[in-house]
């Protein structure tokens, strides 16, 4: 049994925004059959979606226990007002915004808080990732009300500056943490924190002759090289790393995204049963999974 710590299942070649919203349940229903059809066929039966602005991740949640898939959703993204996120759920813009927001949000009984706290990896310019959009102070209090909820807090960040803040923040989960250096890797090492690398988006362009990118390609190159290398390093010093896919990014199929994952794993060094333990393991760290909840046999 394999877990993908990261998927989006709101992107994907089956439906966009509005022809999702121009559908009846039925019809979107049968859509994420499809897809969950994908992960069954690879014995990948426990995902984390990282949220969508069209609630397409709250009906998988309802539909995935028919599949036999433990299915975890933040239902919808926050990020700051302006800024990156659009797609991923709903901006706030300072606390007052967000505490209003997130009481929303509760009604919906979220898994986990998903913040978008900067932007992507830009292919055209070697180091940029879009501003870091919420102070330490702010990411400090939207952590705290999430803890008090009991929800574990999963931060989009990349950067020493965006990913350095989520770990001073104390959230649970890093998601991608490209660009970033030692410090903030002995810092998710010291205070526990599951960094999801999310090689395939970069890796997959790289290993296919698709074109889209090509003029952009010595940066990807060097974007994802060193991404590998701070893998490695975070596994030597304790870093707990969960495997997602990040699903339904560009060259990223759904099911097939996590084997990528996996060799790109492979290609970094690492052995296949290491791979799938880290996989599982701490995977079930960052979802917050109890231990009978992945194997149905155990006594509660």
């Amino acid at each position: 049994m394999l877990m993908d710590a990261h998927v989006h299942i709101a992107l994907n070649g089956l439906f966009n925004r509005r022809s999702w919203k121009a559908s009846p349940i039925e019809r979107k229903t049968q859509w994420i059959r499809e897809i969950f059809k994908q992960y069954k066929m690879r014995n990948i039966s426990i995902l984390r979606d990282g949220g969508d602005g069209i609630f397409a991740s709250r009906l998988a949640r309802e539909i995935a226990p028919s599949e036999g898939i433990i299915y975890k959703s933040p239902i919808y993204a926050l990020y700051r007002k302006g800024f990156y996120g659009s797609f991923l759920g709903k901006p706030v813009d300072g606390l007052d915004s967000f505490k209003e927001e997130f009481k929303s949000l509760l009604e919906y009984r979220p898994d986990h808080l998903k913040i978008v706290l900067t932007g992507i990896v830009n292919f055209e310019k070697y180091g940029d990732v879009g501003a870091t959009t919420f102070t330490l102070d702010e990411m400090k209090y939207m952590v705290e009300w999430a803890k008090d909820c009991g929800l574990p807090v999963m931060v989009h960040a990349n950067g020493r500056e965006g990913v350095g803040r989520a770990v001073k923040a104390g959230v649970n989960t890093i998601e991608h943490g490209y660009l970033i250096s030692e410090a903030e890797l002995y810092g998710m090492a010291e205070r526990g924190i599951v960094w999801v690398p999310t090689l395939a988006p970069l890796g997959n362009i790289l290993a296919s002759e698709d074109g889209r990118f090509e003029k952009e390609r010595e940066v990807i190159q060097r974007v994802y090289e060193g991404q590998v290398e701070n893998l490695k390093k975070a596994l030597e010093i304790g870093v707990k790393v969960a495997l997602g896919s990040d699903a339904g990014a560009y060259l990223v199929g759904h099911g097939s995204g996590l084997l990528d994952e996996v060799e790109h794993f492979e290609r970094a060094g690492l052995k296949r049963g290491d791979i799938e333990r880290m996989c599982l393991e701490n995977g079930a760290k960052a979802l917050q999974l109890k231990d009978f909840e992945i194997n149905p046999g155990i006594i509660r």
